[in-house]
């Protein structure tokens, strides 16, 4: 259902039939309305729940994005659970940032997109990621933007990334994943 990963449309026009419907009672004061409208805000607090209930391969993906930076941040071994073991240059990259970069406290993500294909079997996320940040050798460099897209496969029944590409927050480029950002 396409409400299932924003119910903010179909709350909307519920809520719209909802004002319509009290216009109408309003003017006429015939119970039909009313409980006409009554229905259709009890219709935008169904959907808002419902959007909450079900969890697509999207959001799921979303999710596992924000615990990899959230492991990665704390630099727990467990981040490396997160790439395929058909990636194996990935897991030396993502140590080897993990020894150099210190992320602080204040990381925050936002713009997520995901789209899943080939019969829920691989996925993107396209992400940004914004954080205080010290380099081992360099101290601290303040806050860094950063823009993802991880690729995502489905191995033995879970999310695993075989690829990570890191653009440049404001054009977009392609970058290489530990290389500075330039203007």
């Amino acid at each position: 259902m396409w409400f299932t990963e924003n119910a903010w449309p179909p709350m909307l026009i519920a809520g719209l039939a909802a004002l319509v419907c009290l216009a109408m009672w309003n003017n006429n004061r015939r119970g039909l309305f009313l409980a006409a409208a009554v229905g259709c805000l009890l219709l935008c607090v169904g959907f808002f729940f419902l959007e909450r209930a079900i969890v697509t391969e999207g959001e799921r993906l979303q999710m596992i994005v924000v615990s990899l930076c959230d492991d990665f941040r704390n630099k727990r071994p467990a981040t490396l659970s997160y790439f395929s073991n058909t990636a194996p240059a990935l897991k030396v990259q993502v140590l080897a940032a993990m020894a150099l970069v210190d992320v602080d406290k204040d990381l925050r993500l936002t713009d997520f997109q995901s789209h899943v294909t080939n019969q829920n079997s691989r996925g993107t996320v396209h992400f940004r990621a914004n954080a205080t940040m010290s380099v081992t050798g360099h101290g601290n460099v303040g806050h860094q933007p950063a823009r993802l897209n991880l690729t995502f496969q489905r191995e033995q029944g879970e999310w695993k990334i075989i690829e990570v590409e890191r653009l440049n927050p404001l054009t977009g480029e392609k970058m290489g994943l530990l290389t500075e950002a330039s203007s």
